[in-house]
């Protein structure tokens, strides 16, 4: 029920920009104060003030607990929406798109104190950071309320320019979590003058900030009931409401994320064997590759395949990840005929070599007996990471992406710089740190219409005995996937990490994956570090146990015997975005579980028409993929090409193992998905276009939402441990009848059946991971998981 307040009168605003404005038209403030956790008493007092406020300024105020306002219709003649101590999970998922929709229009938003205690479960990090901080605790001696010192840290903002520069106060005072970077503070309160602060010589209270194309301010203080008679806090709450309104803009809603039912996905074939790669003719076809050895064609009207084979020489050796793994179109094909592919083949001596390799197609057609080949280098038969994508540019440099060729067995998920005799295969100094070696590495060349390629200018190395030239960038584990950026020249790709899920003073740190931004020649770092170059400890293999000595990522010495370039090599650089197997602090949008880190491409609008291209709000943001947790998400940078925000794309799509995804021709967003099993063909295996449906915008968010889509509202499932085995990536490697990577759960539920011990057995190697029970295969710690959740997940297991 809405409590509608018109208020009579006007004022001038003190100092900001919007008082003029504001005080000859009309202005509505939303209060929403609906509480599904904590109650405060002082919701009505703070409802009171509000409305002396508009009063005095001559705002319109409705008050409500009614979430049904949360609708474009309603939302849109809003000036300032206020949230006034709401606790816990208060609005559905069409409700939060409609939110985040009208900031993102030009809205503006108050948080007034439990607004940090508020939607601070599931994955709506979006609203968080809106906030600027999140809820974490508030001192209970000598009592919750306590009188304490707040000073003024910006006194030319509206909220705090009327303010004395220190006043007392006695209110609750929140210790903080997630405290968003981006933030500008107003008040800071002093920990030493009351009990219970955890913030130390600095802790914010009151903070602005334009955010996501609107603006919201937040204040830590309203607990009280007093405190909304204070005449110090009054007017800190009027200047920021003041700066919330803003200064009469009209919202515009052309340029809003849209609603999730309105991207919609369409399968264009499936039944596909472990499709890895696809790239666009210009006609619309789509020309894709299957790792055993096959191209496809598909048309892009009908839809219709059309099976082309492959080269009769490729090594598919099908658990060490080669075979055909990469292909692209020349960007000159409809004058020049030419793809591209990157496949690992058999020499004469039996030896594999990587490959890049040119065919003509004609007619839909291409005789692979045929074939120009324009760069290969020796890669080693028995083992992985073979990375695998190629990207061109609009003038034919082509970017080249390859895996570090290296056992990560052996190594408990940290670097593999392992010199033991005959066990060369794990050392990747020998490879990624190598400065003569192309494996491990973005390699850029320009191809050669007689086959071959030049050099082009502004490599990481331009004499020979610093490296080979070819090398863009140098340090990658498994850079699977990546893409290229025409407007800035950027390029960007997804790179697998190891496998740790815990730091090891002896050994270094956890294993993360990486999605990194190259905008120029550099090294990456591995092995010597990973994540935000956290450094690895240098580690004697031979006689298992640590030297001590942490690598320095900007002094970088390879060591290795097995190497053949340059010893001293260049300082490493940050990636874009980094993450473990579990919640990430820094990028706590990617979730948890199994990791495979992929770049799908940046959408650029203005490349693609206008009936059919996506939505103009994702124009210049990255669209990136997580194979093992099954979405795909967009990723929108600050002006210093920092990450701003990590938001989902189309999360009611289930995805089964998205292994590539490109833009379109016609703007659409195309993706493959691997399929439930490994190392066969799938019927979930498939090729789909997601489209914008401007029409469907009312309708309801359907049940087919997954729990990690749907935030605050959990899948129905019949187990807990259905639900942990989903969200953290078992099922990409396990099945529940049949063997995949790994076995079936009625396997491991048969074999262990008459085990007292079972249950305490799989919780333990949960957590430790390893192999060697049922095959070669490795599974990865899954420390990060609590006991109580590994319990669940081993006792769901052992009752299949």
């Amino acid at each position: 029920m809405a409590v509608l307040v018109t208020a009579c009168g006007q004022d001038k605003f003190n100092n900001a920009a919007a008082t003029e404005k504001n005080a000859k038209r009309d202005v509505t403030i939303l209060v929403f104060s609906k509480t599904t956790g904590y109650r405060h008493e002082s919701i009505e007092t703070g409802i009171e003030a509000l409305n002396t406020i508009a009063r005095k300024k001559g705002y319109r105020v409705i008050a409500t607990e009614d979430a049904s306002y949360f609708v474009d219709e309603k939302l849109k003649n809003i000036d300032a929406l206020v949230f006034l101590n709401t606790t816990g999970d208060v609005l559905d998922n069409l409700q939060q798109v409609a939110m985040e929709r009208y900031i993102q229009a030009g809205g503006g938003f108050v948080g007034v104190h439990a607004a940090a205690d508020t939607e601070w479960n599931g994955d709506w990090f979006w609203y968080r950071n809106l906030v600027g901080g999140v809820f974490k605790s508030h001192p209970d001696t000598p009592s919750n309320v306590q009188q304490a010192n707040v000073s003024v840290v910006d006194a030319n903002f509206a909220a705090g320019e009327a303010l004395p520069k220190t006043f007392a106060l006695a209110d609750e005072w929140y210790n903080f979590r997630d405290l968003y970077e981006f933030t500008n503070h107003i008040l800071t309160v002093d920990e030493s003058s009351y009990q219970g602060g955890e913030h130390g010589d600095y802790h914010p209270i009151a903070w602005y900030h334009n955010y996501d194309g609107g603006r919201a301010f937040y204040t830590g203080l309203g607990h009280a009931k007093t405190t909304y008679k204070d005449a110090n806090f009054l007017a800190h709450l009027e200047g920021g409401l003041a700066y919330a309104i803003g200064d009469g803009t009209p919202k515009n809603y052309s340029n809003v994320r849209p609603y999730d039912t309105q991207l919609e996905r369409t399968v264009l074939l499936d039944h596909l064997n472990e499709p890895i790669s696809f790239d666009f003719l210009p006609n619309g076809d789509v020309l894709l590759a299957e790792r055993p050895g096959n191209l496809k064609i598909i048309d892009g009207k009908t839809h219709k395949a059309t099976d082309l084979g492959f080269a009769k020489d490729i090594a598919f050796l099908s658990h060490e990840e080669m075979g055909l793994v990469g292909v692209a179109v020349d960007p000159n094909f409809a004058t020049t005929g030419w793809v591209y592919t990157y496949y690992t083949a058999f020499t004469k001596s039996n030896d594999v070599i990587a490959r890049i390799a040119r065919f003509d197609v004609k007619n839909q057609t291409i005789n692979f007996d045929k074939q120009t080949t324009v760069i290969e280098w020796p890669v080693e038969k028995n083992c992985c990471h073979m990375g695998g994508d190629l990207a061109f540019t609009p003038t034919g440099e082509l970017f080249i992406a390859t895996g570090d060729n290296t056992s990560p067995r052996d190594q408990d998920g940290f670097n593999p710089v392992d010199f033991r005799e005959g066990l060369r295969m794990n050392d990747a100094l020998r490879t990624s740190g190598n400065t003569n070696d192309l494996r491990g590495k973005i390699l850029r060349i320009k191809p050669l219409p007689e086959g071959g390629y030049a050099i082009p200018k502004g490599n990481l190395f331009s004499h020979a005995n610093e490296g080979r030239p070819e090398i863009y960038a140098m340090g990658t584990r498994n850079a699977f996937t990546l893409t290229y950026d025409a407007k800035t020249g950027d390029v960007f790709y997804g790179d697998v990490g190891p496998d740790a899920s815990d730091d090891n003073p002896m050994r270094g740190p956890r294993g993360y994956d990486e999605i990194n931004r190259l905008t120029g020649p550099a090294h990456m770092g591995w092995p010597w570090v990973i994540g935000d170059n956290y450094p690895y400890v240098k580690y004697d293999f031979v006689a298992k146990r640590s030297t001590g000595e942490v690598f320095d990522p900007q002094h970088l010495i390879n060591y290795s015997p097995n190497n053949t370039g340059a010893k001293k090599v260049p300082a490493a650089q940050a990636p874009l975005i980094w993450y473990p197997y579990g919640n990430s602090e820094q990028f706590p949008e990617v979730g948890s579980g199994g990791r495979t880190a992929l770049v799908a491409d940046v959408y650029r609008a203005d490349q693609f028409p206008a009936a059919t291209r996506l939505p103009d709000y994702y124009d210049g943001k990255l669209f990136i993929v997580e194979f093992m947790r099954n979405w795909v998400k967009v990723v929108t940078f600050d002006e210093n090409n920092g990450v701003r925000k990590i938001e989902p794309f189309a999360p009611q799509i289930n995805y089964v193992l998205p292994i590539d995804a490109r833009f379109g021709p016609d703007g659409a967003l195309y993706v493959l998905e691997y399929g439930s099993a490994w190392f066969k063909e799938n019927t979930d295996a498939q090729l789909s276009r997601i489209t914008f449906n401007p029409n469907n915008q009312a309708a309801a968010v359907t049940a087919v939402q997954t729990e990690a889509a749907a935030g605050h509202q959990f899948a129905d499932v019949p187990h807990a441990g259905e639900a942990l085995a989903k969200n953290n990536g078992c099922m990409a490697c396990h099945k529940l009848d049949s063997a995949s990577v790994g076995p079936a759960f009625k396997q491991v539920a048969a074999k262990y059946k008459d085990d007292p011990n079972a249950v305490a057995y799989l919780v333990d190697k949960i957590a430790k991971g390893g192999g060697g029970v049922w095959g070669p295969a490795s599974m990865p710690p899954f420390a990060y998981l609590d006991e109580a959740s590994r319990q669940t997940l081993a006792e769901y297991v052992l009752s299949r």
